[in-house]
């Protein structure tokens, strides 16, 4: 949370007017403050978040996708190994996410929560090195391990 304390000073001490940090579950999120970004990222995701956008229900992803105005963008990137990941949360089941699921699952749903796919790629581990936290630096230069990146843009 120090980079969110930063954002939230006065310009002129390093701030960011028009940044809003904070912490609550996504799942309710677009009731309480529907429409307020003009961008929304989901970077490497864990729990409820998780399976929100690998294994959505409709009514959980359409409260992320419902924090969007029209025309947001929408960045996620996530990762989920059954053989890793289940063994702690069991969120997502057996099956991990390979491109099959992005493409039989995700994107059907993505589309019917509102949302343009304009992007949904395996990311290298090279690219990963431009996200600046912890796991994705690890991800970045540990053991070869599925990410997957999800660009889009919410309709209407």
């Amino acid at each position: 949370m120090p980079l969110a304390r930063q954002a939230g000073r006065k310009a002129s001490r390093g701030g960011v007017p028009n940044l809003l940090c904070l912490a609550a579950a996504a799942e309710a999120l677009g009731q309480t403050l529907p429409g307020v970004a003009d961008r929304v990222s989901v970077i490497l995701p864990w729990g409820r978040l998780l399976r929100t956008v690998a294994e959505p229900e409709p009514d959980d992803l359409g409260q992320l996708v419902a924090l969007g105005q029209r025309g947001a963008h929408f960045e996620l990137l996530f990762s989920y190994e059954a053989g890793i990941d289940g063994q702690t949360e069991g969120l997502l089941g057996t099956n991990g996410v390979d491109e099959a699921h992005v493409k039989e699952k995700l994107l059907p749903a993505y589309t019917l929560a509102g949302l343009r796919v304009k992007e949904a790629k395996r990311v290298e581990r090279a690219e990963l090195k431009a996200y600046s936290t912890t796991w994705a630096q690890r991800l970045a230069y540990g053991r070869n391990r599925a990410v997957w990146r999800i660009r889009a843009v919410r309709r209407g």
